[in-house]
């Protein structure tokens, strides 16, 4: 069976000032890295076989952070179309 697991990025330096990011791009603050790292603790026992995400930095940041220390990889997509020719299905 195969279950997606929908995660949203930690804190960033917008977020700490109440400020509306959409597409731009702001970096997580130590809060927002904390918070993807004990994420990352209280999922240590879930198998990943890939993680998408977002371009966005702050994206990148916190699925790595999530995922530091496994062999999982990161695949930043603009969008969520997944190819039909990927070697994943």
């Amino acid at each position: 069976m195969t279950h997606f697991y929908i995660i949203r990025h930690g804190e960033t330096v917008f977020n700490r000032k109440g400020r509306i990011q959409g597409w731009c791009d702001s970096p997580l603050t130590d809060l927002g890295v904390s918070q993807a790292k004990q994420l990352g603790k209280e999922l240590k026992n879930i198998p990943f076989d890939v993680c998408f995400c977002s371009t966005s930095e702050r994206a990148i940041d916190t699925a790595n952070s999530i995922l530091e220390g496994r062999n999982v990889k990161v695949i930043p997509k603009k969008n969520c179309e997944y190819p039909s020719d990927d070697p994943i299905q």
